[in-house]
C-alpha cells in the first residue's frame, strides 16, 4: 500500500501516543504553541523541522516517538497569572 509519509511534532507525547502516529518527534520541554521552538528562534525552528523530516528516512516502528533535547530552547518565561503573589 502506498501513501503519503507523515511525521508528527508533538509537545504532548502522552496524548499523541493514543493516536498512534506512524512516527513522531517530541522536542523535550517545549511548551504548547511552540512545537518548533520560540518565536524568532529561526535556527532552532529549522533544526527541529530538519530532525522531524529526517525521521522520514529512518525505518521507524509505527507509533514510535523520538525524544530530542534542544538546549537552544532555553527557559520559557511565563507571565504570572493575575492575582498571584
Amino acid at each position: 500500500m502506498l501513501g503519503t509519509p507523515t511525521v508528527l511534532i508533538t509537545v504532548s507525547p502522552e496524548v499523541s501516543a493514543q493516536m498512534r502516529p506512524p512516527r513522531a518527534l517530541y522536542p523535550n520541554g517545549f511548551k504548547i504553541g511552540n512545537s518548533l521552538g520560540k518565536p524568532g528562534k529561526r535556527d532552532l525552528q529549522k533544526q527541529v523541522l530538519k530532525d522531524a523530516l529526517e525521521l522520514l528516512t529512518q525505518n521507524t516502528r509505527p507509533g514510535s516517538f523520538e525524544t530530542k533535547d534542544y538546549p537552544a530552547y532555553g527557559d520559557y518565561f511565563e507571565a504570572p497569572s493575575v492575582g498571584s503573589k
